[in-house]
């Protein structure tokens, strides 16, 4: 199991899960007064590279935090664009499927080796 398919903190006090692996109701007792967004199911990818990638097709979930509100989501996903800027999040699409056969998404396609601000505890 990949976490980044799984369960992505996106910004404190929020998160989005994966309802094929994580049971809402069965969250460790720090996460229940987490808001949590439910993911929708990964839109279908009518995608040559995508046929060469092993990953789930839940790296659809794999995003990447820019601050509280960016968040960058692959652009052949348009029911999660939708929930999350329903959930207040800005949503900015960019086509990243030729990094699947790489073995994931945005997350894991990142390493943040630097960043600006203060250290922030979620829990």
């Amino acid at each position: 199991m990949h976490i980044d398919t799984t369960f992505v903190p996106l910004a404190p006090g929020k998160v989005l899960v994966n309802p094929e692996f994580i049971d809402v109701d069965r969250l460790p007792p720090i996460l229940k007064r987490w808001d949590v967004l439910i993911a929708p199911r990964p839109d279908p990818v009518d995608d040559p590279m995508a046929k060469f990638s092993m990953c789930s097709p839940w790296t659809s979930i794999n995003v990447l935090m820019l601050d509280h509100r960016r968040v960058v989501v692959e652009a052949s996903q348009p029911m999660l664009h939708r929930a999350l800027r329903d959930w207040g999040f800005e949503p900015l699409a960019l086509p990243f499927l030729g990094y699947g056969p790489f073995g994931g998404a945005f997350h894991c396609a990142t390493l943040d080796t630097r960043r600006h601000g203060g250290l922030e505890h979620y829990f």
